[in-house]
């Protein structure tokens, strides 16, 4: 079930040193519905999870549609679904509601939905009136939300018909809060092949010193994030802050 100010996204990670997939609703992350104070989830039992433990058709599409069906069932009893983790086998969709004892409500609802017999399931609950679980865990850490961005820009280029492994310019944008500490930066940026241009901005008692740098890369997305992660580091470690980047449109050569 999904409203007009949701915004659903996913990132790839590890949780417990095997690869995972986290999917939640990013609207939570700004402002929380009041008097959600108890977590809720249920773990679905992947009936194919492959050598990577996340699901393989057909059995992912039949996951998708059972999640559907119960994440509508609950929204209508008050639960609020907030994501889901695939991880070793497990398809776990995570709940928040008002307090109580509702697991044999929401077991109900699962058991309901389910079409395999052989499939097992798994419910539990626990106070979190500081959605300490959807901060703490689901949320991705400053890495993997940078992923989300950068493929956010790739997914659009690649929608235009780039061709993204095809090197092109690409800008990138870095805020300072001082001219000297973007000067350094420009300088060791230099050094590992870009090009460097100054700009100032804003005004009173908070001027913003920024710098753009310009290299030819590919837009692959596992290039470009490697990129965007070794420019934001070097930007931290001269006290700045990384603010994106933009590419033109590539075309294959004939």
């Amino acid at each position: 079930m999904t409203t007009k100010n949701d915004e659903w996204d996913f990132y790839y990670c590890r949780v417990e040193d095997a690869p995972a997939s986290i999917f939640l609703n990013l609207v939570y992350r700004d402002e929380r519905p009041e008097g959600l104070d108890t977590l809720y989830y249920v773990g679905l039992q992947m009936l194919a999870p492959g050598d990577h433990g996340m699901g393989v058709e057909p059995d992912v599409k039949a996951l998708w549609d059972l999640e559907d069906k119960i994440a509508d069932a609950a929204a209508a009893k008050g639960f609020t679904y907030v994501g889901r983790l695939r991880n070793q086998g497990d398809w776990q969709l995570t709940f928040y509601a008002a307090g109580g004892d509702k697991e044999p409500e929401l077991e109900e609802m699962v058991v309901k939905e389910l079409t395999e017999a052989d499939r097992g399931y798994r419910i539990g609950s626990k106070k979190d009136p500081s959605w300490s679980y959807y901060d703490e865990f689901l949320m991705p850490d400053d890495e993997r939300w940078q992923w989300i961005l950068d493929r956010r820009v790739v997914e659009q280029l690649n929608k235009a018909g780039d061709a993204l492994d095809v090197p092109r310019p690409v800008d990138h944008f870095i805020g300072f809060p001082d001219a000297a500490s973007r000067d350094a930066f420009m300088s060791a940026a230099r050094e590992r092949g870009f090009s460097a241009e100054a700009g100032d901005a804003g005004d009173g008692d908070e001027p913003r010193h920024t710098a753009q740098l310009v290299r030819s890369d590919p837009v692959a997305l596992e290039h470009i994030h490697d990129v965007v992660m070794d420019i934001t580091e070097l930007a931290s470690e001269h006290g700045g802050e990384y603010d994106g980047w933009g590419a033109p449109i590539a075309s294959k050569a004939n």
